[in-house]
């Protein structure tokens, strides 16, 4: 049986224990909570890993990269020839290659003859190894080359500039339009653009290249020979391909854009080549009169 003392004895560790237990959970609690309230609590310090749906840092002003501006006609390009751009009856034409003129010949105007005559509706045929060109309009066939100032619209002969080619592109001086289109071709009143003004009316049944020939120097370049002889095709030599007319066979475009220098603030005309979206850059399209067969 124990006595009083031997009760106090006992008493005063459980005591100490208590006291420690209840002193140890005090600490606990005050350390989560601690640790909620620096959780919660916003940082002053960056994150070091950015978030998913943080917006991309806006572009230095400072950059280095060039910037690129719409070119503005006319312009002078580094071979000095000045570009235009080419309006028919009012209408402001998209083509790949300009109407050009040069400086000491202000008055005389080249244009690309394949992107206006397809404009129209009108296929040409074109050789690029000899570097001719030839199609019908209505009943009248133009024939003419780069190396000869004669052009050929039905029965009459135009004399005077020869036709120029010119990074795959074939140009014509302005008055064959005049012959061939019966039109008016001047300049806009501030010389951005070159104008063709007609009243023609493409008839397209009497139009284009059916039943016009291309020389045998330019068949080898357009592929292999399917037919040869009566069955081939006159106008693809019997391959089924025929050059593009969009890139005169060259595959690509030449663009023009206007480049500012981040240093002195001068602009600069510089030209790049883009691949031909008609035939992917191959120079190449499916023949129009056979439709590739290579047949007559």
């Amino acid at each position: 049986m124990m006595n009083k003392h031997d009760t106090m004895k006992v008493g005063v560790p459980m005591k100490r224990t208590i006291l420690s237990v209840i002193t140890l959970l005090l600490c606990l609690a005050l350390c989560a909570c601690s640790g909620g309230q620096s959780a919660g609590a916003p940082s002053d310090e960056p994150s070091s890993a950015p978030s998913q749906t943080d917006a991309p840092p806006s572009p230095d002003a400072s950059s280095s990269e060039p910037e690129k501006k719409e070119v503005s006609y006319p312009f002078e390009d580094d071979e000095g020839r000045v570009h235009h751009l080419i309006y028919i009856n009012g209408e402001l034409v998209k083509t790949d290659h300009d109407a050009y003129t040069y400086p000491d010949e202000p008055k005389g105007a080249y244009y690309p003859i394949v992107e206006i005559l397809e404009h129209l509706g009108v296929e040409c045929l074109f050789d690029e190894h000899l570097e001719a060109l030839t199609t019908r309009v209505n009943g009248q066939v133009i024939t003419c080359k780069s190396d000869n100032s004669d052009i050929v619209v039905g029965k009459t002969t135009l004399g005077g500039t020869a036709p120029e080619y010119i990074d795959g592109c074939f140009y014509v001086p302005s008055y064959t339009f005049m012959q061939l289109l019966d039109a008016i071709v001047d300049f806009t009143a501030d010389r951005s653009g070159v104008t063709i003004k007609t009243d023609t009316v493409i008839d397209t049944a009497d139009s284009g290249t059916a039943g016009l020939s291309i020389s045998a120097e330019a068949v080898p370049g357009l592929g292999e020979t399917h037919y040869t002889g009566a069955q081939a095709c006159p106008s693809c030599g019997g391959t089924g391909r025929s050059i593009c007319t969009s890139c005169s066979g060259t595959g690509g475009t030449t663009q023009y854009i206007q480049v500012r220098d981040p240093i002195t603030g001068n602009y600069t005309v510089q030209n790049n080549r883009a691949v031909c979206s008609r035939c992917g850059g191959s120079g190449r399209t499916v023949c129009f009169t056979c439709g590739g067969t290579g047949s007559r």
